[in-house]
């Protein structure tokens, strides 16, 4: 079978052969939740984890934003980094629909789910756009008409109204002038953010979740902006100083100040910077080499081709284990006939050029026929048991499991087309990466060089990644920034009263603005400028004088030119994530694995095999206690009889609890027909020495439900039961004592409590010597031969 594994593949392959085209942001993804980093510095998807703690609009429940609807947001967030691929660098060699299917296949791996609302389409992928990253679009295409090679690009620049400063506001054109007859990236902002609050109105009358999930998506388009504000632009500089830091470079040349109102003295503009080939390069992976790039392609192939020949059966068993009507007939008729249509397929001895227009887009047409079916087929499984989830408690470790394997299968499907299409646009792509180099070193001190130069190239001016000493600061003010605009969208979903135009106004300069106009601003935009400024403000006085000093001398005009303004030795591979680009996991339990869930879950594997039978075999007849009344009239695990052996499976997991505790915990779950049951016992261990059991049964059936819960500790032990019946009326009730003095023994005969050892004590015992089991294995070095993790 083949095994499943993080692989740190196609970002790499994609952003240096694909994406020869200007700037990405911040950089998509995000980093590792136990990163040392995290949190110091930022890519777009640890500024949009912001919304986690934001309540969404009452039409899509009055809740905090939980994580699907976080993607739902970024995925409109991180189209706009990967539609830069759509360029003209790309398009003159390799159809943009070739590099669409290899962006649906990363975009399945960042989601978790590749159709529906997270389908790469041509729409909403679109093409390379400047006002998206509120880029410098001086010398775009080498100053060619770029609509010739793809329509949806942009024409030729008009550097005299596009690139000059407007003296109202000290920022270029292009950023946020809305008067002059040209597409700015405020006016950009203004009609993402329209389109998404009409959708989101009419979604309240409809309930239509597509014109839902738009909106989310245009909504992280919109943000992607304006987060690309502080990470593009030099407005920490001049807010460092406006603070009085003046000798901090600004990125402009010496002879460029002006005067604009509200400002205390001449200012320097507020600019972005502009793109060449070695600024492409920076922007993706942080370096001037593609030596780890090569590196994460092989991993791609060779990970793919691993997946060729993986094995359906576990998946196949796990479909077993869901009743029919949780997920809607028999899945394993769709898995075969996926499987026949794929081995029916000749595309993987094709072999089309890309340089043959007409013959790669009908090849490339036939793959996205074979690779589609199975994603969806995947995402239609996985989204509808993600419902179910809500009203069931359904299969926790089944589900995680069956993710997994679901992902090796889409693997199996589409390695065999995927991996020629990848050699074939690889080829094609891979001879410009050495001239883009050498065109463009000559233009990165060009603002050293030139005192009136406002045109900084994109390299000595971005914040994107982690060596820079500024992202840390641009990051945590851009989440910032999301945390400001969103609740005002939320509003305006909701309150159909709110007016568009005034809420727009306020969000878009209250965020495109220049730092010395932080205390100026219409209808409630001054309080964005001020949050901007206090962020930046808070984060300089809080470094400490030893530190601020240091920065002093790296962000000074020498520095920069020295490149000190980077940390040595740190690297980033640009839309890197700070850990291997691995498939996106929506039902895995994210907090670090540590020794003890590395032998628990050997544990658990071996009550799935064999154990689980003599553990049934342990319990069984033990019906003569309150515990026993739940199981009284079967025979068979914590779970119980009643259930198809071979419709029954176990797990087990270990940690740490909030309390201080250390709790283990046996979970074991089945089904027979319609019929789900699932049982849990836990026994929790603290320092002191005291210790607590926990069990619980569930069962549900088409007739209704019923639960039961039963816990002992030193001090107290009982009982809870609720069930429900297809007459709609619930019941509930409970008993138990308490221990009402520190000296009392806790085995005295009770009705309520048997003085024998109780079934949990039983349960608990052969859990636990399982789990010892695979403890003294493993430290014996037994674990090596019959357990490798």
């Amino acid at each position: 079978m083949a095994t499943f594994k993080p692989y740190p593949f196609v970002l790499g392959f994609l952003v240096i052969y694909l994406f020869a085209s200007p700037a990405l942001a911040f950089g998509a993804g995000n980093i590792a939740g136990i990163s040392k980093i995290e949190g110091q510095n930022w890519r777009h998807g640890d500024i949009e984890d912001a919304l986690l703690k934001i309540v969404m609009a009452r039409a899509m429940g009055g809740k905090t934003f939980d994580k699907l609807s976080v993607s739902r947001v970024y995925f409109g967030n991180w189209l706009r980094d990967y539609s830069q691929a759509i360029d003209v660098g790309t398009v003159k060699a390799v159809s943009a629909e070739a590099i669409r299917l290899l962006l649906c296949v990363l975009g399945f791996l960042t989601f978790g789910y590749g159709s529906r609302e997270f389908e790469v389409t041509a729409d909403r992928l679109g093409c390379y756009r400047p006002e998206d990253h509120i880029d410098n679009p001086k010398n775009y295409a080498d100053n060619v008409d770029a609509r010739d090679y793809d329509p949806r690009l942009r024409g030729p620049v008009d550097e005299g109204t596009e690139l000059a400063i407007d003296p109202e506001t000290g920022m270029k054109n292009y950023i946020a002038n809305e008067n002059i007859g040209i597409m700015s990236s405020a006016e950009h902002v203004r009609k993402l953010f329209s389109k998404c609050i009409r959708l989101a109105r009419s979604y309240k009358e409809t309930n239509d979740k597509t014109e839902l999930y738009e909106a989310l998506r245009l909504m992280g388009t919109g943000l992607h902006c304006l987060e690309d504000y502080l990470a593009h632009s030099n407005y920490t500089e001049l807010a460092l100083i406006e603070m009085g830091e003046r000798d901090v470079f600004p990125h402009v040349g010496r002879d460029t100040k002006l005067r604009i109102p509200g400002a205390r003295h001449s200012v320097y503009p507020v600019v972005t910077g502009t793109f060449g080939g070695v600024d492409f390069l920076h922007s993706v992976t942080g370096e001037l080499s593609d030596k780890v790039t090569q590196s994460e392609i092989e991993d791609l192939e060779g990970t793919l081709k691993a997946g060729r020949n993986g094995d359906t059966s576990l998946l196949r068993d796990l479909l077993d284990m869901i009743p029919d009507g949780l997920i809607g007939g028999d899945k394993k008729n769709k898995i075969d006939e996926i499987q026949e249509n794929a081995a029916n397929s000749q595309l993987e001895n094709m072999s089309v050029s890309p340089r043959e227009p007409e013959e790669f887009t009908v090849y490339v047409q036939q793959v996205y026929r074979q690779v589609m079916p199975v994603i969806e087929f995947h995402d239609d499984l996985l989204q509808t048991i993600s419902k179910a989830i809500e009203k069931i408690p359904v299969l926790p470790k089944i589900i995680e499991q069956l993710e997994e394997q679901l992902s090796l299968f889409v693997f199996q499907i589409i390695a065999p087309v995927i991996i020629p299409l990848i050699d074939q646009v690889k080829n094609e792509l891979a001879t410009g990466s050495t001239e883009i180099i050498n065109s463009s070193k000559n233009e990165q001190l060009v603002v050293f060089d030139d005192d009136s130069c406002t045109d900084p190239t994109h390299s000595m001016l971005a914040k994107d990644h982690f060596s820079n000493i500024l992202n840390e600061v641009a990051g945590r003010t851009a989440s910032k920034v999301v945390s400001w605009v969103v609740p005002q969208l939320m509003d305006a979903w909701d309150d159909d009263s709110v007016d568009v135009d005034q809420l727009l106004n306020r969000i878009i300069y209250g965020v495109l603005h220049h730092p010395a106009q932080r205390d100026m601003g219409e209808d409630g935009a001054r309080e964005g400028r001020q949050m901007m400024f206090s962020s930046v403000e808070e984060w300089w006085n809080d470094l400490g004088e030893d530190a601020r000093e240091e920065y002093r001398q790296k962000l000074s005009r020498d520095g920069v030119l020295n490149g000190e303004n980077h940390k040595e030795g740190v690297q980033d591979c640009g839309h890197g994530c700070g850990k291997p680009l691995g498939m996106h996991k929506n039902f895995k339990n994210e907090a670090p694995e540590t020794m003890e869930d590395r032998i628990a879950a050997a544990a658990a594997n071996q009550i799935m095999g064999g154990v689980k039978q003599g553990f049934s075999e342990f319990l069984s007849g033990q019906a003569n206690n309150n515990q026993g009344n739940l199981l009284g009239a079967v025979a068979g695990g914590i779970l119980g009889g009643g259930f198809n052996n071979e419709a029954t499976s176990a797990y087990r997991s270990s940690g740490y609890t909030p309390d201080g505790g250390y709790s283990e915990t046996t979970t074991e779950y089945g089904y027979d027909g319609n019929r789900y049951g699932q049982a849990e016992y836990t026994e929790t261990r603290y320092d002191d020495g005291s210790q607590r059991q926990e069990y619980s049964r569930y069962e549900q059936d088409d007739n209704g439900y019923e639960d039961r819960r039963y816990r002992r500790d030193d001090d107290e032990y009982r009982e809870e039961r609720r069930y429900r019946r297809d007459d709609e009326e619930e019941y509930g009730g409970g008993g138990g004592y308490s221990r009402r003095h520190e000296d009392e023994d806790l085995a005295y005969p009770d009705p309520e409590r048997p003085s024998s050892p109780s079934l949990l004590d039983r349960i608990a015992q052969r859990a636990k010597d399982a789990f010892e089991e695979r403890r003294r294995e493993y430290e014996s070095g037994e674990r090596e031969r019959r357990w490798p993790f």
